[in-house]
C-alpha cells in the first residue's frame, strides 16, 4: 500500500490504517469507507493528527526537498549534457516564443492577413515556463561554475 513515490507516504498510511484498525494492506478505497462509515474513526484521525504532527510536517517537508532535489539534479543532468539541443533547448523554445509573437503581431497585420485569437494566457503559460526554467538553468550554471572555482 505505500506509496513510494512520496518518502514517508508508508508510514503515514501504517499510521492510518493501524489508528482506523484496519491491515497494513487495506486500499485507499478501504481506508475512505472506514471514515465515512464510523464517526468516530473521525476523532481517531484527529488524534493522530495531534500526536503525530510534527511528524507529519517533517514528512510533508521531505517530500518538498526531495521533488526540488529530483528537479534539480534533472537541470543540472540537462546543463551538462553532450548534445547541441539539450544543452540550447531554453534558447530555442524562447525564439521560437518571440517569433510567434513577432509574426502574429506585426508580421500578419503588414500583410493584411487575419490576426488569429490567441489566449493570454498560452503566452502567460510559455512565459512562466521559459522564466522558471531560464532561471533554474541559470542556478545550475551558478552552482557548476562556483564548484568548478572550488
Amino acid at each position: 500500500m505505500a506509496n513510494a513515490i512520496i518518502p514517508g507516504s508508508g508510514t503515514v498510511v501504517a499510521l492510518i490504517t493501524n489508528a482506523l484498525g484496519l491491515s497494513h494492506d487495506a486500499s485507499p478505497q478501504d481506508i475512505a469507507t472506514a471514515i465515512n462509515s464510523n464517526p468516530d474513526n473521525i476523532v481517531k484521525l484527529k488524534e493522530l493528527q495531534d500526536k503525530h504532527e510534527e511528524a507529519i510536517v517533517q514528512i510533508s517537508t521531505a517530500a518538498e526537498v526531495a521533488a526540488i532535489q529530483a528537479v534539480n539534479t534533472t537541470l543540472q543532468t540537462d546543463a551538462r549534457g553532450d548534445s547541441w539541443i539539450q544543452k540550447n533547448h531554453h534558447a530555442i523554445e524562447s525564439l521560437i516564443v518571440t517569433n510567434l509573437v513577432v509574426c502574429i503581431y506585426f508580421i500578419l497585420p503588414l500583410l493584411k492577413l487575419p490576426v488569429p485569437t490567441v489566449p493570454e494566457f498560452a503566452f502567460l503559460m510559455l512565459g512562466a515556463i521559459l522564466g522558471v526554467t531560464s532561471w533554474q538553468h541559470g542556478q545550475v550554471n551558478r552552482a557548476i561554475a562556483e564548484g568548478q572555482k572550488e
